[in-house]
């Protein structure tokens, strides 16, 4: 199921959805369902975050962070949320729900941004438009024939999306560090570059790698 497929379903819905994470049978509809909510209440979410990091100098690259870490701490305990204490609009309370998570997260967030100095990232990590040249390489050549053939498979997988999934699957692929997120100097980049939301950007990103590790699955192996 593609994630557009669960954009007119209830926030009730979705909820029940995103808790489905640890069923394999569900498990990627439970990650289409968590796509869908954040699109729905990422706006709103930034409209408080916002003004929050402006008050320790930090820009709204610094509150998109705060964001992300406030819908995965939702995810994490999504059945914590309890609908029959909602006396309002649902997408209301679910508001009220993310804002009160944010609060609990503001210090250490704050700490974890001010005080980082084990970063992996250096500051000069840029947007990876293409493949590189392995031609220039010193590798044996059944080595570079391998990886040429690796190579001609996710190009195939990624022509089946737009060029933008490319650009974002690459330099995710060339940048990403495990435990940690791109720099934030990079994203900024990236959805300059793209024009688009980070939660676009997210979505680009889980439609490139799922279809990348499809068609090596299908195709990787001799």
């Amino acid at each position: 199921m593609a994630w557009q497929e669960l954009q007119n379903e209830t926030t009730e819905n979705l909820i029940e959805y995103i808790q489905w994470s640890n069923d394999p049978a569900y498990s990627s509809t439970s990650d289409d369902a968590f796509m869908v909510f954040c699109f729905r209440f990422q706006i709103q979410l930034l409209k408080k975050l916002i003004p929050i990091c402006k008050q320790w100098n930090l820009d709204q690259d610094y509150a998109v962070q705060l964001g992300e870490k406030v819908f995965e701490r939702f995810r994490k305990y999504a059945g914590s949320f309890n609908k029959d204490k909602c006396n309002k609009e649902i997408d209301l309370c679910v508001l009220f729900f993310l804002f009160r998570i944010a609060q609990n997260l503001l210090p250490g967030f704050k700490n974890e941004i001010l005080g980082n100095d084990l970063s992996p990232y250096i500051g000069d990590e840029e947007i990876i438009k293409d493949f590189p040249d392995m031609e220039q390489s010193n590798m044996q050549p059944s080595k570079l024939r391998e990886l040429k053939r690796i190579q001609e498979i996710i190009q195939n997988a990624l022509d089946r999306l737009s060029p933008k999934h490319k650009v974002i699957y690459l330099t995710y692929k060339m940048h990403e560090k495990d435990g940690y997120k791109l720099p934030r100097k990079l994203l900024e980049s990236l959805r300059n570059e793209l024009d688009l939301s980070q939660a676009t950007i997210r979505s680009y990103k889980k439609d490139s790698f799922d279809i990348v590790d499809t068609y090596l699955k299908l195709y990787g192996s001799k």
